[in-house]
């Protein structure tokens, strides 16, 4: 076995050492005490001075804190908010999906997924495995490009025209399997219709020889977060155990939406009293 140098272990312990730092001036903030002057950063961590305006200077860089130059002072930047709310979002709406992702694969027998767009990419973030004998390579945290399988048409489906040709020149269109969409136009189109229908059918499109049905996930504020859908061999698949799983994956879907809050038309009308 190999072991690093002295000067590896110094440069290791250094960068170690750095992100301590970071961390301690980081943790210098609190609901009471959200805002602060360099001086004060320096006190609290007990770091120099000098210190202290290097790491201010990375992380301001890096959006993690910002800076009031009117009161010369330091507060948390939107990059934590935007990490903070990446993970209240997976957490809370992995737990709220939870139950109803049991159910649906009870009741399918096929692999079941959730996914978001996170950065610009799909992310499954869980998975029940069903009782297929052919297992799919989707397993939690893995990435895919956006426009992926059934869950990343669902959730390209619902974002604007320019989000989506930012995606696509990001990500060009790649084929697949046999029946995998390269054209943009064409691709663009069946995002309306999944928008039109409220669910995404697949076949050949991400895996040879595989269905995949997904359908959108909503939050209290109606915008889709989420994607939830099952894939499953097309040998065992008719016209009616396609028909029924369209049902349950669409009603997954809105379960756990209003899991999470959502109010659709039908419910809100409902919910409005008639005046007199």
């Amino acid at each position: 076995m190999k072991y690093p140098t002295e000067g590896h272990r110094k440069v290791n312990n250094y960068s170690i050492r750095a992100i301590e730092r970071a961390v301690q001036v980081l943790a210098c903030f609190s609901f009471r005490q959200n805002e602060h002057t360099m001086g004060e950063l320096a006190q609290m961590a007990k770091l120099s001075k000098s210190t202290v305006f290097r790491i201010l200077q990375t992380l301001e860089k890096h959006k993690f804190v910002a800076y009031d130059p009117q009161s010369g002072r330091y507060l948390l930047g939107m990059k934590l908010f935007e990490l903070g709310g990446i993970v209240f979002s997976s957490l809370s709406l992995r737990k709220a999906a939870s139950p109803f992702l049991d159910h649906l694969e009870d009741k399918v027998n096929h692999t079941v997924l959730m996914g978001i767009l996170e950065e610009g990419e799909l992310v499954y973030i869980d998975k029940r495995e069903g009782n297929e004998p052919i297992k799919l390579t989707s397993e939690i945290g893995k990435r895919r490009p956006p426009y992926f399988g059934m869950l990343g048409k669902t959730l390209m489906a619902f974002l604007s025209d320019k989000e989506v040709d930012d995606l696509l020149t990001q990500f060009p269109l790649e084929k697949a399997a046999l029946m995998s969409i390269t054209d943009p136009k064409k691709f663009k189109r069946s995002l309306k219709e999944i928008r039109e229908k409220g669910y995404a059918y697949e076949y050949n499109e991400a895996v040879e020889g595989v269905i995949g049905i997904a359908a959108p996930i909503r939050n209290h504020l109606r915008k889709v977060v989420a994607a939830v859908g099952t894939a499953f061999p097309a040998f065992s698949a008719n016209d009616q155990n396609v028909k029924e799983t369209i049902q349950l994956v669409t009603k997954t879907a809105k379960e756990i939406s209003v899991a999470l809050g959502y109010i659709d038309g039908e419910r809100e009308r409902g919910m409005i009293k008639p005046k007199g």
